[in-house]
């Protein structure tokens, strides 16, 4: 697990109305599919490069956003059955 950096940029706080979807652009081979979160806070697209030759990196890159997603998920469900954020004052 690595920590947060401070100042990296825009935070994406998640509502219980946020969606994430993989959506097709098109079927020509300049229009690959993209990775859209979509809610509240607005819309960020995650698309792999325009040249084919850099997809298999960039999809090491998505196994691992997913990796990553499972271990925030896993956290969280844990803290939320052990009260862990009990400090929150209920607050969402």
């Amino acid at each position: 697990m690595t920590s947060m950096r401070e100042g990296f940029g825009p935070t994406w706080v998640i509502s219980p109305w946020d969606e994430v979807t993989v959506e097709e652009t098109g079927s020509g081979p300049g229009s690959p599919p993209a990775l859209v979160l979509s809610g509240t806070a607005g819309s960020l697209t995650i698309r792999p490069p325009e040249h084919r030759g850099d997809w298999l990196s960039r999809a090491v890159f998505l196994r691992r956003l997913r990796d990553c997603a499972d271990e925030l998920a896993a956290l969280l469900e844990s803290r939320a059955r052990t009260g862990a954020c009990d400090d929150d004052s209920g607050q969402e």
